[in-house]
């Protein structure tokens, strides 16, 4: 049983993060905008004509298809023709385990300064559709519009690059790539995706500002492009994101747009895309990633708008000489208008992470010699679970080796594909059954070479596993610290054996209870936002396999399942 010292160090340590959380809130630096309306020359008739003509002529032109080539070569030509200085990029990376050609379009047009705007939209679409109208034959037609409009008025104050990429549809390799391949970031001001924005029932412009993996969209752009257009009477106002979305945005930061890899490369940038009304959701759905996405559903007056707000922004930043540093993480609480960020939302995460070490030291009755020689002795019954969980995502990347799961270069497949819904059922039971044999052994040569692992109280093997949780998730501080929240539920396995009398039922609903946050993410993920159902666990399987997940964070999500089935089963039979 934890002592009062510790539980007064709890108390404390609650009590400083409250008062972190309601004092330490500021007011960001705001962007100062165009005090007059700016001038505006977007067309949404003339984007729809262009959108029109771009997907009649390359229908299936997903990734690796001709058509993709050829939309590529017809893009590279309307932007030779109006004066932009333009390059192919061609590469070649390993999809559905086969290889797959790819190009980028790459446009300038020089500026008067070194400083950049990056404007990206992809030509690439999803292997289910046909046309490929709004995701993104919308984006590819605002973008060309937009460099007619300002290729007409001679050297912008900034350099503008539009970049119409390839292999969006697969982890936003072609903007990744471009980024890759650049060797100029830091004059890089800001980045714009444009995607899905022209189906004729938005109703609104929404702003993405996730990171591939990591990193989350300057607050100064999106409030930047939100004050812009508020300027403009009748124009859609982008929308920020609310402060509960912008926490699920940070803890799994896995983007799905081309601002992702912008973001993560630390270059300020936001995604701009359609908001849909509740009652037409369904049709949304059924329209995105099918053949369903057709010109029939795009509207000159959603180009309209989407293409002005995006003209609204490009103008408003060429004009600016200074722009605010890019910041960490941060949330912003847009009723307020403050923000929680820098060293005061690091100390929230210092205290979530403290928090595992008190509850270790408290459960195994304290900093002794006594509690690291126990915790030694049951280290083996820990490592018999935790490393059959290790060989099993070794298992995985040799199984894409051998062929019996796909390999993608980065995410995998695509919303809607048939690989998600059609697991490699002999992957899965090879999978399953060897992770079986390898726990089973593992606990064998436990018992084996370790016999007396097990003999430490309840206090000590829940310390030792609270301990372990508390180790990962400093890796997760470091990596990547809103993840922190996925964790907390984790904290009630700090109860496990605490009651007198028979508690293996009210143990395990404790250890079920420590992975809420997780069931919740697959269920929304998967059931309600995929709509993968079950098949959602297979798409997991698969993420793990191409290194999607990588290596040290597997690591550190099997080091927490080991900690927690260590502490269930901590008792000889």
């Amino acid at each position: 049983m934890p002592n009062r010292s510790s539980i007064k160090t709890v108390r404390s340590f609650c009590a400083i993060g409250i008062s972190l959380w309601s004092f330490a809130c500021s007011e960001p630096p705001r962007p100062i905008v165009s005090p007059q309306p700016l001038p505006l020359k977007f067309s949404g008739e003339r984007a729809l004509a262009i959108e029109t003509e771009f997907v009649s002529r390359f229908p299936y032109r997903s990734s690796g298809m001709p058509n993709n080539r050829r939309a590529a070569q017809w893009i590279q030509a309307w932007f030779d023709s109006l004066g932009w200085r333009t390059y192919l990029q061609k590469w070649q990376i390993i999809n559905y385990s086969r290889p797959v050609a790819l190009q980028n379009v790459v446009c300038e047009l020089p500026g008067r300064s070194d400083r950049k705007i990056l404007v990206v939209a992809h030509h690439d679409q999803s292997p289910a559709t046909i046309q490929g109208a709004d995701n993104d034959g919308s984006g590819i037609a605002i973008m060309l519009h937009l460099a007619e409009i300002f290729s007409a008025e001679g050297p912008p104050e900034h350099t503008l690059i539009f970049v119409s990429t390839d292999a969006e549809e697969y982890g936003m390799i072609g903007t990744k790539h471009y980024l890759d391949t650049a060797d100029d970031h830091e004059t890089i001001i800001a980045g714009i995706s444009l995607d899905n924005l022209g189906k004729r029932f938005y109703n609104g412009i929404g702003m993405s500002p996730v990171g591939q993996f990591r990193g989350y969209g300057a607050l100064w752009l999106q409030l930047l492009a939100r004050e812009a257009a508020q300027k403009h009477p009748g124009l859609w106002v982008p929308q920020l994101r609310p402060a509960l979305f912008q926490i699920l945005d940070q803890a799994v930061p896995v983007s799905f747009m081309d601002q992702g890899p912008m973001v993560a490369a630390g270059i300020p940038a936001l995604g701009f895309r359609g908001i849909t009304p509740p009652e037409w959701l369904e049709m949304r759905w059924k329209t995105y990633h099918s053949p369903e996405d057709l010109l029939k559903y795009q509207s000159a007056e959603t180009l309209q708008q989407a293409g002005a707000v995006t003209e609204v922004l490009i103008r408003d930043l060429l004009r600016r000489r200074d722009f605010p540093p890019a910041h960490g993480p941060y949330l912003y609480f847009d009723a307020s208008g403050t923000w929680l960020t820098g060293a005061p939302l690091w100390a929230l995460f210092v205290i979530l992470v403290a928090l595992y070490f008190i509850a270790a030291f408290a459960r195994s009755g304290g900093v002794s010699r006594s509690t690291f020689a126990a915790w030694r002795q049951f280290a083996p019954h820990f490592l018999a679970w935790w490393l059959p969980l290790v060989a099993g995502i070794v298992l995985l990347y040799g199984l894409v080796a051998i062929g019996l799961m796909d390999r993608y270069h980065l995410y995998p497949a695509t919303s809607k594909d048939p690989a998600l819904f059609h697991p490699r059922w002999p992957a899965v039971i090879l999978f399953l059954l060897s992770l079986a044999m390898l726990l089973i052994l593992a606990h064998r040569l436990r018992r084996r070479w370790a016999p007396g692992t097990l003999q430490v109280n309840t206090g000590q093997r829940v310390g030792f596993g609270m301990s372990v949780v508390g180790l990962a998730a400093v890796y997760v501080l470091l990596i990547n610290p809103f993840s922190l929240l996925l964790m907390l539920p984790t904290l009630a396995w700090a109860w496990i054996g605490r009651r007198r009398g028979p508690t293996g039922i009210v143990d395990a609903l404790l250890f079920l209870a420590g992975g809420a946050m997780l069931y919740l993410l697959i269920y929304f993920f998967g059931f309600v936002i995929l709509r993968n159902d079950f098949a959602i666990l297979w798409y997991v399987m698969m993420m793990f396999s191409i290194g999607m997940i990588a290596f040290p964070t597997a690591l550190a999500i099997t080091a927490i399942l080991a900690a927690g089935l260590a502490m269930m089963f901590g008792r000889e039979a």
